[in-house]
């Protein structure tokens, strides 16, 4: 997956991470660093082929292939958190934020402009779940939740976000 590969070297994906890391280091609650990100990415494969969904998803989006469409489906779990510095130092949704980003770094990882909307889209629509969501945007906003087991987190009695999930072991199944 070479593309995916220049992605993860890119200087400002590198950055990005690194400003999320800056960011998180108190407090100490979910970290978007290259785990999660990878995490994310694996788990959203994992969702489309468990359910025989990548042929579809190469038909209904007009990509070339399965190599293709993987690319697609881990430069969006890679990305999908690339903006969450910016929450955390003004507020504004990540989403959205790291969609902009997201555009910026993919043509310089040779995404043509038809993956780069699909990948900015699920990125833009990860944080919640509605009925008019793209089909990468539903199965990344699933991997983000199946990526963390809130109800074992150290943390899960201060997070501002356990109240937005749901944290029962039983989301695994899908």
């Amino acid at each position: 997956m070479k593309r995916v590969e220049t992605l993860v070297e890119d200087k400002y994906y590198q950055e990005y991470l690194r400003r999320n890391s800056e960011a998180e280091m108190q407090p100490k609650f979910c970290q978007h660093d290259f785990q999660h990100h990878l995490a994310v990415a694996r788990i959203t494969y994992i969702l489309i082929l468990e359910h025989n969904d990548l042929n579809y998803f190469i038909k209904d989006s007009g990509l070339s292939g399965k190599l293709a469409a993987k690319e697609i489906i881990f430069a969006a779990g890679l990305t999908h958190d690339i903006g969450k510095w910016k929450e955390y130092q003004c507020g504004i949704d990540h989403a959205s934020y790291g969609g902009r980003l997201a555009r910026e770094i993919l043509p310089r990882a040779l995404f043509n402009r038809n993956e780069i909307d699909i990948i900015c889209r699920a990125i833009y629509e990860h944080r919640n779940i509605s009925r008019d969501m793209s089909f990468l945007g539903e199965r990344l906003h699933r991997a983000d939740n199946l990526s963390r087991i809130c109800s074992h987190c150290e943390h899960r009695f201060q997070c501002p976000k356990i109240k937005n999930k749901e944290i029962s072991i039983t989301n695994f199944e899908y």
